[in-house]
């Protein structure tokens, strides 16, 4: 029986607009706050080419993302704001493209239940927010198979539709390199084989004169770095790609089975009928509809690539996310088959339960005990976060629970993922001191002076610079992404052990250094004269900023 999936406009909009709730908040540790920093210092030196974090060059990821935010801060200034804007704007344009994809693919009404599926799906909801380049290359290459698929389904529009393929392939390698690529040109091989029918569009994107623009859009930037830094194409390809995927070089192992676990929690409230859609598309790969398929086909080979890989975080399958929602919203219409209805209801029910706990857990004594003793936080703040938990889960499972039946499924399922958005944005703005170092580094730049130095120990606090206006002097018992930085003789004393610490007091101004706060005592019986060196110590959170005194202050 098929289903009323429409949307009123006014529910569409708040989806689209969701992300602008959390638009002015304080920058997360750790990948957050560096994709913020990059780009301002790149935008402060006013050098286009060779991407830094803490003025040593960072050469992991190319550039697209620091160009965009870069010209953000021109435009704007720099704040928040400026910093989380561009990526809102990545994410209504992915939302806009798997509507796009859904409308000609499907019908309209299929595309903008997926756009609202898009923007609405958990993980989506958290990286329109969070900065890491998942969301940009996600866009880039939703856009790269759409174009693709358009010039293979019609290839009287392969004339416009390859070269736009081509040049989003483009942005995407900008974005993060090979897998602009290698999953497409699979992608793409996999459906010339399966379908005869989409054969003479994949020549004409083979043989499009959009491959020499694309090419003209990526060599410049990578001729320019090769010539800056000589070992960089070494480094970018061999071991940000080859060694990254190959080894465990990076520390970021995860079970095969990893994002099995992600792609469920991260599609919610949307999951039962994404995964309806993708098995439904997947069990008659070869019929006569080849739409479902093509989809099933992108988000089971981006999810297998990435599953094999010996580097995975949860926000890489971020590419799967717009075709699962396409596949959903068709799914939504010809309605949910008994075992999806039932494990959207099993699991909406689960979700309100949970949520009831935590409503009940406010009420409870000890818990608030223990509320009252999360450090940097409230006894409310940490109450905010609990009951703030609880509307998210309840918004989600409520949403499924209407789904199953409500006679416009769509719009329950999108009003609940609008309605947990804003619980997370709330949560989250409550949550900052635990998750933040603005205070740390508005307290440090406001009391540094001249002479006065800034390190960090046992850590790197990613938001510190943007937050305190001053450069991080000396990494001490650290090194995580800037193992590139250290093997430079020109920056390699920047960074030192333990042995730095019997230098402090220095002769000559205050050492501010901040640290986990776990690592205060190793650090206060490690420098000279131990705690009657410290001028301050202050808490922020889990961090604490500890101000040495001047050695020629007694």
């Amino acid at each position: 029986m098929r289903r009323d999936i429409s949307l009123p406009r006014w529910l569409l909009a708040a989806a689209l607009a969701l992300p602008l709730l959390g638009v002015a908040s304080p920058l997360l540790e750790v990948d957050d706050a560096r994709y913020a920093e990059v780009p301002r210092a790149m935008a402060a030196s006013g050098d286009w080419v060779l991407p830094r974090l803490d003025g040593t060059p960072y050469v992991e990821k190319p550039p697209l993302w620091y160009w965009v935010d870069a010209a953000s801060y021109k435009a704007l200034g720099v704040s928040e704001t400026a910093a989380r804007l561009p990526m809102v704007l990545f994410a209504l344009l992915g939302a806009a493209g798997a509507g796009w994809l859904g409308s000609w693919l499907y019908d309209k009404r299929v595309g903008r239940a997926a756009a609202a599926a898009t923007a609405t799906s958990a993980l989506w909801i958290f990286l329109a927010h969070n900065l890491t380049l998942d969301m940009p290359v996600s866009v880039c290459l939703l856009w790269t198979t759409a174009f693709a698929l358009r010039a293979m389904v019609r290839p009287q529009d392969a004339r416009w539709a390859a070269p736009a393929a081509w040049l989003c392939a483009a942005l995407a390698f900008l974005s993060k390199g090979l897998i602009a690529l290698l999953l497409p040109g699979l992608w793409v091989g996999g459906l010339a084989i399966l379908f005869p029918k989409l054969r003479r569009g994949a020549w004409a994107l083979a043989t499009s004169w959009g491959i020499l623009a694309a090419a003209a859009v990526v060599t410049p930037w990578f001729w320019a770095m090769q010539k800056r830094r000589p070992d960089f194409l070494h480094v970018f390809f061999i071991e940000q790609h080859f060694q990254r995927f190959l080894t465990q070089k990076y520390n970021r192992n995860a079970p095969a089975w990893f994002y099995l676990a992600v792609l469920p929690a991260g599609l919610l409230p949307w999951t039962w009928p994404a995964l309806a859609g993708f098995w439904r598309a997947l069990r008659r790969p070869l019929g006569p509809d080849f739409r479902g398929p093509a989809l099933g086909a992108w988000a089971l080979g981006v999810t297998t690539f990435f599953s094999i890989s010996h580097s995975k975080l949860a926000t890489y399958v971020l590419p799967v996310f717009p075709h699962m929602a396409v596949l959903a919203a068709a799914q939504l219409e010809e309605g949910l088959p008994r075992w999806a209805a039932r494990a959207q209801n099993y699991v909406g029910a689960a979700l309100c339960a949970a949520a009831c706990a935590a409503l009940l857990a406010l009420g409870f004594a000890p818990f608030s005990l223990v509320a009252a003793s999360v450090p940097g936080l409230s006894r409310a703040a940490a109450m905010g976060v609990l009951a703030l938990t609880a509307g998210l889960l309840a918004a989600l499972g409520a949403a499924m629970l209407a789904s199953s039946r409500s006679r416009r499924p769509a719009a329950a399922l999108t009003a609940g993922g609008v309605l947990a958005g804003v619980c997370l944005f709330a949560g989250l703005s409550l949550a900052a001191p635990l998750v933040s170092v603005r205070d740390l580094g508005l307290a440090a730049g406001a009391q540094m002076g001249e002479g006065d130095r800034l390190w960090v120990y046992d850590t790197y606090l990613h938001g510190l610079t943007f937050y305190s206006g001053r450069p991080v002097d000396k990494i001490v018992q650290f090194l995580g992404e800037f193992h590139y930085a250290k093997r430079d003789p020109a920056y390699a004393d920047r960074f030192s052990d333990d042995s730095a610490l019997a230098s402090l007091p220095r002769a000559q101004g205050r050492t501010f250094v901040a640290m986990r706060s776990r690592s205060l005592d190793h650090f206060t019986r490690s420098i000279r004269g131990g705690s009657a060196a410290l001028e301050a110590v202050e808490p922020f959170g889990p961090w604490t900023l500890a101000v040495v005194r001047a050695q020629s202050v007694r």
